[in-house]
């Protein structure tokens, strides 16, 4: 038997070598395969959509984690007479603390104005900026309001150093792939969320500055878009039910304030008991020692009062017409605090007169300083403010004269005196 001699160039089979090679390549596919269907049914399958919810409920007025950064649950979820309210720790005081919150008074009722609450504890200008920006060219209706909270302003720009934790990936995302705002804005946004700690790849990933940057932006945005869904059903758990006169839908017309400043004045003085500050008792026995408002001043806050100026540019630039509502500082616990009136007049004016350089309108209660009820406890508005915001803003979207509205043709805001005929 003849045993013909290998050819030079010919390498000998290796029994099953082929066979493994395929085989492996088969693993690798099916593996993708496999985690490409499992993304997808994860996706459509296990998390909530962010499409329209369960219609019984009212989502305006949610103040919870996550909600706020859905940029399309409040799109597709928003009252249809929804305006959007900019806001921070406010839209926390809920109706089983004041029954004059607008959840109460616009929320159950029709109105033809909701307040769409956009915002949590400690965003600030910035982040507020940031949101008008994301949400500004697409909501029907363009007028807005945002509520300015003194503590923003305190010396070294209030709690800014918290703005990282804050940050929203999603709607930094559309603000930045926003064609309506200028690139001059876009980098002024951009340098300050880069000197606040947001990492530059994260923010050029937002902005697709290159392909690599594109494709980081795909992970990043599916990422925080689950993150979001993941929130969702607790937002529709929490959700408050559509009163019977919401569900029938018959205009209520405006709401009666006389009758409205007249509960809040009853339940002010029944839920303060313990204290002759006007602040409710729960709140007054466990923080009355805590005082975060000692020797501040609002003069050391350049960068805060450069970033409202910022929010107002993006408004002007996505079409939104904003009211700057200007709460007052709680004036008695100011006094004890050795903040000067002469420092807080010198605050309300410096955010009055960048309101005037913009060109638009404020709602200043800086006249209720002392209005015992005003505030529900040092900080947040509370029976007799919820109301007075709430009738300012009803008046600015109708475009109807009001004592607290100031600027953008609405003149001088008279104030507290004007309305107790004093």
């Amino acid at each position: 038997m003849t045993v013909e001699p290998h050819k030079a160039n010919e390498t000998p089979e290796v029994p099953g070598k082929p066979h493994r090679g395929r085989h492996l390549l088969l693993a690798v596919v099916l593996s993708l395969v496999v985690g490409v269907v499992g993304v997808v049914c994860f996706d459509k399958f296990v998390l909530p959509g962010d499409g329209v919810a369960n219609t019984s409920k009212l989502y305006d007025y949610v103040y919870t984690s996550g909600k706020s950064e859905n940029l399309a649950f409040v799109l597709n979820n928003m009252s249809d007479d929804g305006y959007l309210c900019f806001g921070s720790s406010e839209w926390y005081v809920s109706k089983s603390l004041v029954s004059t919150c607008p959840q109460a008074v616009f929320g159950e009722n029709v109105t033809g104005v909701d307040m769409t609450y956009i915002g949590e504890a400690y965003d600030q200008s910035l982040w507020e900026t940031i949101a008008a920006g994301a949400y500004g060219s697409s909501v029907k209706n363009k007028k807005v309001m945002i509520v300015i909270s003194p503590q923003w302003f305190f010396k070294n720009n209030g709690a800014e150093n918290k703005f990282y934790t804050k940050f929203s990936y999603t709607l930094y995302r559309a603000f930045a792939q926003n064609p309506n705002i200028s690139d001059e804005t876009k980098e002024y946004v951009r340098q300050r969320c880069s000197a606040l700690g947001i990492d530059d790849s994260t923010l050029s990933a937002a902005s697709q500055d290159t392909v690599l940057d594109s494709l980081n932006d795909l992970v990043l945005s599916v990422s925080d878009s689950w993150h979001l869904r993941s929130d969702i059903d607790h937002i529709v758990g929490i959700a408050p039910t559509k009163s019977s006169v919401r569900q029938q839908g018959t205009s209520t017309g405006e709401p009666d304030w006389n009758a409205l400043l007249d509960t809040a004045e009853q339940e002010g003085e029944a839920a303060c008991t313990n204290n002759d500050f006007g602040v409710y008792d729960a709140y007054w026995e466990k923080n009355h020692t805590y005082d975060p408002e000692l020797f501040q001043n609002f003069s050391e806050a350049d960068d805060e009062y450069d970033d409202l100026r910022c929010f107002l540019e993006v408004c002007h630039e996505v079409g939104l017409d904003p009211l700057v509502c200007i709460l007052p500082v709680h004036g008695k616990w100011y006094d004890v605090s050795d903040v000067s009136t002469d420092e807080r007049q010198a605050y309300y004016q410096r955010i009055r007169g960048i309101c005037d350089d913009a060109g638009v309108a404020y709602a200043d209660f800086s006249s209720c300083e002392y209005e015992k009820y005003f505030l529900c406890d040092t900080v947040h508005p509370g029976w007799k403010g919820l109301v007075r915001i709430e009738e300012s803003f009803y008046d600015f979207i109708n475009g109807q004269d009001d004592a607290f509205l100031g600027g953008a043709g609405f003149g001088s805001a008279e104030g507290l005196t004007s309305v107790d005929g004093g």
